[in-house]
């Protein structure tokens, strides 16, 4: 049964003055846009990487940043996921204010503090990764790049609070570019390695972060409170253990690919696996990054369920389109953007990707875990998934390798789905509708499909194939009741003036 109220004992607010959705469409279009610069920017490097640094390179370089992001999420990076919620829950600006200028502190803080403890450990962590201290130097270069990236945390948070899309997409392009032409010049021209990779973030990071600091401070001033700090703590810390569950799901087969094989199987894995996080730039983020600010307004509304319903066929509609593109383009990628050595990643890629489109649900479906402030149910649900998948890469990754790690990154993340889906109804129960999105999956399912059983094909045949397969698709979803007449007029304006859809055009304005 659906429930009027989003919080126990509360009133949700009436229906009758209508939520923008358009607004919601307008910030992910903008979003959309420049993570897709920073993604064709970032392919445009592939090239180079995979010409100047060779798989094992690659490998390297994937463990260090993975070793990084396990010591960024001890040092408290979940910390920022609670900005959002009091964020919102705050009364008056200067409330408001403290609560960013807080995180901010409490982040660069807690980062500068395992930044440190990193550089000091750099000899140890290189020989429990590596069984060497051959790499103890690019591990220092990425834990000074840790400290600075703590930085940019909560004065991005804050413009993505403030619905300033278009300033949150250019300080990220600004810094992509920055990083890739320190890549270019480095790598190329002075020949250095793997090291070049670490030296240019850390550069990056390191001007960015207190360009970006210096804005935030001059915005909201120096706060620093005991009940934002309590708040923030409260809500982020068990988020922690949520964190380390979802890397082992992510990463951890990396580090079993190692043992079993070498450093060149974990670096073809890796590009596997960069799709699924294209998947998930491309086919989710874009949403997520708007919805995560507006979610929590949504939720207290009358007729929030109908909105939650229509904004997860929105998301789906993305999210499955990008995952079946990258299914039937992906060796073509990477035959053109990458050398004869890379070109078995490819065979990951389509079960990757089913991952990332369950990931995708999770981000939209967690809702009641959130409103209800029970972040500790999460922990828990992660926890299991870590466990399955764990089990899972010890029984199968030294039997079947890469595949073998794919196969169960899947399992895994579908077991986080289904218990974050399950607690998080439990808890705030929303009406969502799967029929259309149930039709949109046997579309995209038939189209990978007959994609993958087609004969191989010399580059311009196979192009124009899947091609012809992606456009099938795409008329097939606008044809089948997946969305509203209004919702399909809609598109094809889109379509055909994407600029007045910029300038005011409502996504979703029709019939819920």
């Amino acid at each position: 049964m659906t429930q009027a109220t989003p919080e126990a004992g509360g009133a949700g607010e009436p229906a009758s003055s209508p939520f923008q959705m358009g607004k919601v469409g307008r910030h992910t279009i903008v979003y959309a846009v420049g993570i897709l610069l920073s993604k064709a920017i970032s392919f445009v490097m592939l090239p180079v990487y995979t010409r100047f640094l060779t798989p094992s390179d690659y490998g390297v370089l994937e463990l260090i940043e993975m070793t990084l992001d396990v010591i960024a999420i001890l040092g408290g990076a979940r910390i920022a996921a609670g900005i959002f919620r009091y964020y919102h829950k705050a009364s008056n600006d200067s409330e408001r204010n403290a609560v960013i200028s807080t995180a901010l502190w409490v982040l660069a803080g807690s980062y500068a503090s395992v930044a440190l403890m990193t550089f000091l450990a750099a000899g140890l962590l290189s020989r429990l990764v590596f069984g060497t201290e051959e790499h103890a130097s690019l591990i220092r270069l990425a834990a000074a790049s840790l400290a600075c990236s703590s930085l940019m945390i909560a004065p991005l948070t804050y413009i993505r609070a403030r619905e300033r899309s278009s300033a949150f997409v250019i300080t990220q392009l600004t810094q992509v570019v920055l990083q890739l032409t320190l890549n270019i010049v480095l790598l190329v021209h002075f020949e250095m390695g793997v090291r070049a990779v670490f030296i240019s973030s850390l550069v990056t990071k390191l001007l960015i972060g207190f360009t970006l600091a210096g804005y935030l401070v001059s915005r909201v001033g120096f706060h620093f409170t005991r009940s934002a700090t309590r708040d923030l703590l409260r809500y982020g810390v068990p988020l922690i253990g949520t964190q380390m569950a979802t890397f082992i799901v992510t990463f951890g087969d990396r580090y079993f690919l190692q043992h079993s094989a070498d450093t060149a199987a974990v670096g073809l894995y890796s590009l596997a696996y960069q799709f699924g996080f294209l998947v998930a730039a491309v086919g989710y983020m874009p949403f997520e990054m708007i919805w995560d600010v507006v979610r929590f307004s949504v939720a207290k509304r009358a007729d929030r369920d109908a909105l939650f319903a229509r904004a997860f066929i929105y998301l789906n509609l993305m999210l499955v389109t990008m995952a079946l593109a990258i299914v039937l383009f992906v060796d073509e990628i990477i035959m053109v953007m990458t050398t004869p050595a890379f070109y078995p990643a490819a065979q990951f890629v389509p079960v990757i990707v089913i991952a990332y489109v369950l990931q995708g649900w999770v981000g939209m479906q967690d809702v009641g875990i959130h409103v209800r402030e029970r972040t500790e149910y999460l922990t828990l649900v992660n926890w299991v998934a870590a466990l399955t998948a764990l089990a899972g890469y010890a029984i199968f990754i030294p039997r079947y390798l890469g595949m073998g790690a794919a196969v169960v990154t899947v399992v895994a993340f579908a077991v986080r789905y289904l218990g974050c889906y399950l607690v998080s109804q439990r808890l705030w129960r929303v009406e969502y509708r799967w029929a259309p999105v149930g039709r949109l999956l046997c579309l995209a399912l038939g189209a990978a499909g007959i994609g993958l059983s087609l004969p191989a094909l010399s580059l311009l045949p196979s192009l124009a194939a899947s091609a012809a397969l992606l456009l099938v698709y795409l008329v097939c979803v606008m044809n089948f009741g997946i969305l509203s007449s209004d919702e399909r007029s809609l598109v094809l304006s889109s379509i055909r003036s994407p600029l007045g859809l910029l300038r005011g055009g409502a996504i979703g304005q029709g019939r819920p």
